[in-house]
């Protein structure tokens, strides 16, 4: 490569970096745009940008290449001109015809493309030119661009090119011919090894043309370039927009609508390619997406009827004191129009009417009195409604571990029971015991006042008689005692029912409180069509308790029995000691209790009875007393068609050998 040109190379280097600020600020300019517009325009800017990047960068190799190319070929052409010329004038010199030197010299300066032709010798003076002026002038100039430093002695023998620029500012293709000394001439000027270098032929050629054939073949190059460019742009749009930013589009409308909760939207899936898969993929997202919701909020409907079937008030609150979940008793308790209408709700603000929370030290908080040593509370708290009414509550809340986003946090859930309701159920439940209790009561005094009623009748037809018969009124009179000892032999047993519990257990005989206990509920087992049997032990045990609480252990015992026996059944009491312990076994023929059930029959207000009107306080009574005097009860059996409560308590007699 000859020094011009790569100083063109250097200068064409030199203004792509003298242009990188107005670069990069027009790079900045797109990357703003490519960043604001849609994918379709950002894609044209992108590709618009590389294109154009890419064709400018093969113009301006293209440009240097192609001049290179064009300064190479004058170049072999001008050496192959000059190298006439140098024969032509080595002739002259050898024959001393400077006329015709000189000849030469001016017809080849008047040639199409040549500016100028001169011989410089080797001290740099123009001794031949094709412009007269220059004869005579000093030309070191010249020497300095054909050999920079060198001497007359030191001159180089081979030819060189260049481009320079002219004193007019035009642009030259300037050839450096040397003459060499040969013997020939060594008579005129000396020895080689001395002068190596007769004279210099310069020739300088107009490089105007060279340029415009340049730039011609550039504009050219740059209008096919640009069609070319068009072209591919268009294409590569156009298959970008079938199938990538259509598809792009159906995907983005699609996530749209899902993430406004259209879950059953889907993308129409074309081809199988990567976007015909992303298609697929998306469509089982949505359609697992879509099924997930439904389970979920199946779940949740769920956990909202189970929680609605608890009859009593149910609620769970987060540590930021907003209720999650209530059931429809909670609303119904606390006046709202809806369970849903509760959620997110302050708990202060539904229970208390308050903007804030509860005071700790004035209301009992289960968020701030449950920890990891108290998991359950149990208390009682007037429930305030937002239309001023109160409401008796009993609250029984507890500590629920939720873990939400990787952190566990502690929520409370709350057990809310109308005091009131309570209250009612359990009268209603006493009512309904009496009235079948006095039933049985009023069937056994009736029968015996029907017979004294009669015989009275009959004493007195007696007595207007005149010769009545002494002995046969005394019949009567003794009719009438024992009818009247069985009334109040029934209102002694119904009276020992409701005396009140004694402070000290006495010695109860079971066999006893049973017959009489059971004969209240005669009247009710004949109505019912339940057989009874008593096999009770001949022994007569006895016991240390209250004979009230005994015979209400009987009582309650045995009309469940009846309430599992709709239809009529068997009913069997048994009694036997064993050991130090007297077991009484309560057995019927009823519907059984289920395994579900079962964990549940001496829970407070749990009531699965036949007939639907119990309240659920009849066996957690039972218990209760039962254990008051040390014993025990138990299911031995539930199945259907046999269900077998055991009693165990305590064999008095038993104790009091002991003691002896």
């Amino acid at each position: 490569m000859c020094q011009q040109e790569k100083r063109h190379f250097v200068m064409i280097c030199i203004t792509l970096k003298a242009n990188t600020s107005t670069q990069r600020v027009f790079m900045s300019a797109l990357m703003q745009i490519f960043h604001q517009q849609h994918l379709s325009r950002r894609f044209i800017l992108f590709l618009f940008g590389v294109l154009g990047l890419v064709s400018v960068c093969f113009l301006l190799m293209f440009y240097y290449f192609y001049s290179a190319q064009i300064a190479e070929e004058r170049t072999q052409a001008s050496h192959s001109v000059s190298l006439l010329l140098k024969s032509s004038l080595e002739r002259a010199m050898l024959r001393r015809d400077l006329p015709g030197l000189r000849d030469i010299i001016n017809d080849l300066g008047k040639q199409e493309g040549i500016r100028e032709v001169m011989i410089l010798n080797p001290a740099g003076e123009v001794r031949f030119a094709s412009q007269p002026q220059r004869l005579g002038q000093a030309a070191v100039a010249m020497i300095g661009e054909f050999c920079p430093g060198c001497t007359p002695a030191s001159l180089p023998q081979e030819p060189v090119t260049h481009f320079t620029i002219a004193d007019n500012g035009d642009e030259l293709l300037r050839t450096f011919h040397p003459v060499r000394n040969k013997p020939e001439c060594m008579q005129c000027h000396g020895a080689a090894e001395l002068n190596p270098v007769n004279g210099i032929l310069v020739v300088d050629y107009d490089a105007a043309p060279i340029r415009q054939k340049g730039l011609m073949n550039i504009l050219i190059l740059v209008g096919a370039g640009g069609v070319a460019v068009l072209f591919s742009a268009w294409a590569a749009w156009w298959f970008m927009q079938r199938y990538v930013l259509q598809p792009v589009a159906r995907l983005h409308h699609a996530s749209q609508l899902l993430s406004q909760g259209d879950l059953a939207t889907r993308v129409m899936v074309s081809g199988e390619d990567e976007m015909g898969n992303l298609a697929s993929t998306f469509n089982r997202m949505a359609a697992s997406l879509q099924h997930s919701h439904q389970e979920l909020k199946s779940r949740e409907q769920f956990l909202q009827d189970l929680v609605d079937a608890v009859p009593d008030g149910v609620r769970v609150i987060d540590p930021d004191h907003r209720i999650v979940l209530a059931n429809r008793a909670y609303a119904q308790q606390s006046g709202s129009a809806s369970p849903q209408a509760l959620r997110q709700q302050p708990c202060y603000r539904v229970s208390h009417q308050l903007d804030a929370p509860c005071p700790p030290s004035l209301r009992t908080c289960p968020l701030h009195v449950l920890d990891e040593q108290h998991t359950s509370l149990k208390f009682v708290e007037t429930l305030e409604r937002a239309d001023g009414s109160l409401l008796s509550t009993e609250v029984y809340a507890a500590r629920l571990p939720v873990t939400v986003q990787g952190v566990t946090q502690y929520w409370v859930v709350e057990s809310v029971r109308d005091l009131e309701k309570a209250v009612h159920y359990s009268h209603e439940q006493k009512l309904a015991s009496l009235g079948e209790l006095a039933a049985g009561v009023a069937h056994e005094i009736h029968n015996p006042l029907a017979s004294v009623r009669i015989a009275l009748q009959a004493s007195s037809q007696l007595l207007d008689t005149p010769a009545h018969d002494v002995s046969e009124l005394k019949d009567y009179l003794h009719l009438v005692d024992e009818r009247v000892e069985q009334c109040l032999d029934v209102t002694r047993r119904l009276m020992k029912l409701g005396t009140l519990a004694s402070n000290h257990p006495e010695l109860v005989e079971v066999n006893v409180v049973i017959r009489e206990t059971l004969s209240l509920l005669r009247f009710e087992r004949e109505q019912k069509g339940i057989r009874e049997h008593l096999q009770l032990d001949e022994g007569n045990p006895r016991i240390l308790a209250a004979d009230n609480d005994l015979r209400m252990i009987i009582l309650n015992l045995v009309q469940n029995a009846f309430h599992a026996m709709p239809d009529g059944g068997d009913v069997r009491v048994v009694t036997l000691r064993q050991g130090d312990q007297v077991e009484i076994r309560v057995e019927d023929s009823g519907t059984g209790i289920s395994d579900e059930v079962l964990a549940h029959i001496f829970d407070p207000f749990f009531s699965r009875r036949h007939d639907q009107r119990g309240s659920g306080l009849g066996l957690t009574i039972t218990r209760n007393l039962v254990r008051q005097h040390g014993g025990q009860i138990q299911v031995a059996e539930h199945a259907p068609g046999k269900t077998v409560f055991v009693l165990h308590f305590p064999d008095a007699d038993e104790w009091q050998e002991d003691a002896a």
